[in-house]
């Protein structure tokens, strides 16, 4: 079953063009700059904006067609904005309470169990106003899934946290899955929260959709915006080989080529990992170092350079660089490319200076 969109909505300049198919289940990020229509394709789905002779239907139920729309509250959403919006007069209880009230379906995790994945049972009694933003971001959806939705629809919930509340509730988000069977639909203009958090990835830009798929795929395309965003790089999928207790390291196995050494994380052996590799990271040489401190050194191939221009020739560039099945990339000045006189095809070494695990999957092969 999946989540069929076909929008077309004219707003003065702005023309949302969407016609899709999305998968009903994991996670899908529906990203892109400001004004891309990221907002306006949520509001659509959700029924609180209107897109005239549009189609929107999920797992087989018309929530809206030529001659019938569904209203929101019947299509069993559950919803997360920028602002937490909260009621100031209620407790945190009190906003569980009224969420648990108007449940689209009995069938759900309970108050308590929410509560404790999102970490808000000590906040059950306290004011709204005496809550920190992340607190609140986390009342938020605590009180979305309380509804007991069948789709969750999140519009960039992360929204003005500072960077170590944004990790936090990262940290949440991620657990989310694991508890909950239900789709949800992640508005997001960063890269990071993406590659945290997305099984399936949307590319909008100017209200067309330009690109969609599996966020591995997707994260290494140089004729996508995501991969010349700052933070761009490329997601992993490796397996546990070994740990090294000495060193307090881990091995992984991307295939049989190719390992990397990270930080010991908590994983059996073959289980399946995500890896997220930051392209400014990412350095290449054309001999293999022997003396080096970079314990992640592996031999690729150059798949792309990215072409540039003369009128809009930048001090740095993209390369993508291909490991068999899977790829990097690596933002390098474009004097250093002239300089090693690299070419499409050829073999060198990259050097990782950092490798980001982004989660564990929990599967064996």
């Amino acid at each position: 079953m999946s989540l069929l969109i076909s929008l077309h909505l004219q707003r003065g300049q702005f023309n949302l063009d969407i016609d899709t198919a999305l998968p009903t289940s994991g996670i899908t990020a529906i990203c892109g700059p400001s004004g891309s229509g990221k907002t306006t394709l949520l509001r659509c789905i959700a029924g609180l904006d209107t897109a005239p002779n549009g189609m929107v239907q999920f797992s087989g139920q018309d929530w809206q067609t030529e001659r019938a729309m569904l209203k929101t509250e019947q299509r069993g959403i559950g919803l997360v904005f920028q602002d937490a919006q909260l009621f100031p007069h209620l407790t945190v209880a009190g906003n569980l309470d009224y969420a648990r009230k108007r449940q689209f379906n009995t069938a759900g995790p309970s108050t308590a169990e929410v509560c404790d994945w999102l970490h808000i049972t000590p906040l059950l009694n306290r004011a709204v106003d005496k809550l920190s933003g992340g607190e609140c971001k986390r009342v938020a959806i605590a009180r979305a899934l309380l509804r007991h939705p069948q789709l969750l629809l999140m519009d960039e919930p992360l929204a003005g946290l500072h960077d170590h509340a944004r990790e936090q509730m990262l940290d949440v988000l991620q657990t989310l899955p694991k508890h909950l069977d239900i789709p949800v639909l992640y508005v997001s203009h960063s890269f990071h929260e993406i590659s945290r958090l997305a099984d399936h990835v949307l590319l909008l830009d100017k209200g067309q959709l330009i690109a969609e798929g599996d966020l591995i795929s997707l994260s290494t395309r140089l004729d996508l915006p995501i991969s010349h965003q700052q933070g761009a790089g490329a997601v992993l999928t490796a397996q546990l080989r070994e740990h090294d207790p000495e060193y307090q390291l881990s091995t992984l196995s991307i295939d049989r080529q190719h390992q990397l050494s990270i930080k010991q994380i908590a994983a059996d052996h073959g289980q399946t990992v995500r890896l997220f590799v930051a392209a400014r990271d990412v350095s290449i040489c054309l001999d293999a170092p022997t003396q080096s401190s970079i314990l992640n050194i592996l031999p690729c191939t150059i798949d792309t350079i990215e072409q540039q221009s003369p009128a809009s020739l930048a001090a740095q560039l993209t390369i993508r660089l291909k490991l068999n099945e899977q790829y990097l990339l690596a933002h390098i000045t474009r004097k250093s490319c002239d300089r090693l006189l690299l070419q499409e095809g050829q073999q060198v070494f990259a050097q990782i200076k950092t490798v980001a695990l982004i989660n564990e999957y929990g599967l064996t092969p």
